[in-house]
């Protein structure tokens, strides 16, 4: 009720710009990914690492459930399956992220764009404005004197 209202033009500009930010985020992300991703000496990350000792644990387990069969066939034990395989670099691709980056920062600028306050006309091109306009007054007053020279010859000839 006491809440001022904002025009739409406001509205789709404050949109547009939410998409520039999301767009540049997603492009930050996918070129920090990638950078990383492409570097050769790189260290592992813990989480590979805590994978790897999971892993390790479930062989472990798995290991001891073969003992314990071996000795009695009817013991409960967990399934024995085989561990999944570690991959050895990360093959994910980041795509989405270009993607989402390159649709939020275009469709982000064309909102800002369209939601944007019109400008007053700059300075820039003042001084050929000037020129131009002064050049269609001296022919607006070339075409009005031939005219009224016509004029002057059709009355004279009358």
């Amino acid at each position: 009720m006491g809440e001022e209202t904002v025009d739409r033009s406001a509205f789709i500009a404050r949109v547009g710009t939410f998409f520039i930010l999301v767009g540049l985020f997603s492009m930050i992300l996918f070129i920090a990914s990638d950078a990383t991703r492409n570097i050769p000496e790189r260290m592992p990350h813990v989480t590979e690492t805590y994978i790897v000792q999971a892993i390790e644990a479930l062989q472990t387990r798995d290991a001891g459930a073969a003992t314990v069969l071996a000795f009695d066939p009817n013991a409960q034990t967990p399934t024995l399956e085989p561990p999944p395989i570690v991959r050895e670099a990360d093959t994910g691709t980041y795509i989405p992220l270009f993607c989402l980056g390159i649709f939020g920062l275009g469709a982000g600028w064309l909102l800002w764009r369209t939601g944007a306050q019109p400008r007053a006309s700059s300075g820039r091109f003042a001084g050929i404005r000037n020129i131009m306009q002064k050049q269609r007054e001296a022919k607006a007053k070339r075409e009005a004197a031939r005219k009224e020279k016509e004029e002057q010859k059709k009355q004279a000839k009358k």
